[in-house]
């Protein structure tokens, strides 16, 4: 039973009608309304560019800090038969400006490939002779008759060996100016118990030229308040940036275990 469901699977990718790239595609901005999207992201530029990477976190984290904003990404493994075509489609489908993409030798398997062959009938040929009688006399036949035999039709299992590649890739669009310019999570569990606190967000990464990049937040300061508000999660944080938007405001952050107030200038929603 196994030897068929391998081979189709193997069918399938070399038929060229599956594009993993497509049918593995998580769209990162579903869950925000489509104004929110259309505020982040700059219109596609109709011209995508693909990059080999074997650090998709360092390198995103690059693309972040130059402004651009995760869109998608895909993940999948396969056979060595996926294209760069492949990948360049789904990413113009989704108006990607920058995919970055990577891919690992995982593992051989081993397959079967059945092959249909034909056996010719076998052929005969038979020499007959003789007397025919009939009411208006008798008389001698003699010659040859050929007789051949239908074909038939036999498969074989020809073993192949099938290479295994985990495919990964992430897709992003340029980004309008950010309203405050900030990567930021949760405070992680570590985290809380070395500070003795649960409210707060962590700062992971900062947009360059962002009104936080010019107020001069670092990845590792905790944002705990803006202005006197408190900011107990990156929800909290999401919904105080747009709340500011185009205004000042004083920020509190925790760096280095000692509070600071720092003052900020916000964009303006795009």
């Amino acid at each position: 039973m196994t030897k068929p469901l391998v081979f189709l699977a193997i069918a399938i990718l070399w038929s060229g009608c599956v594009n993993g790239f497509t049918k593995f595609y998580q769209d990162r901005t579903a869950n925000f309304p489509p104004a929110v999207v259309n505020a982040r992201l700059q219109p596609y530029s109709g011209n995508t560019q693909v990059f080999s990477s074997n650090d998709l976190v360092r390198d995103g984290a690059d693309l972040f800090r130059r402004g651009y904003v995760l869109i998608g990404e895909s993940a999948f493994e396969g056979g060595g038969d996926v294209t760069k075509g492949q990948l360049m489609e789904q990413a113009r489908l989704v108006g990607a400006d920058i995919v970055l993409y990577s891919s690992r030798f995982d593992r051989t398997d081993q397959a079967y490939v059945p092959v249909m062959q034909y056996h010719p009938g076998q052929t005969s040929t038979t020499y007959s002779s003789g007397t025919v009688n009939t009411a208006y006399g008798s008389g001698q036949y003699n010659g040859y008759s050929t007789t051949t035999s239908p074909g038939t039709f036999s498969t074989t299992e020809v073993p192949v060996a099938v290479r295994r590649f985990d495919y990964d890739a992430v897709f992003w669009r340029q980004g309008k100016p950010p309203v405050f310019g900030i990567d930021a999570v949760n405070l992680p569990d570590e985290m809380r118990s070395a500070l003795k606190r649960n409210t707060g967000i962590l700062v992971t990464n900062v947009v360059n030229d962002s009104p936080a990049f010019r107020a001069n937040i670092v990845p590792g300061d905790i944002i705990i308040m803006v202005d006197d508000i408190a900011i107990n999660s990156t929800h909290d944080g999401n919904v105080q940036q747009y709340a500011f938007a185009g205004k000042e405001c004083v920020l509190t952050i925790l760096r280095d275990g000692k509070e600071i107030k720092i003052p900020v200038k916000l964009n303006p929603m795009p």
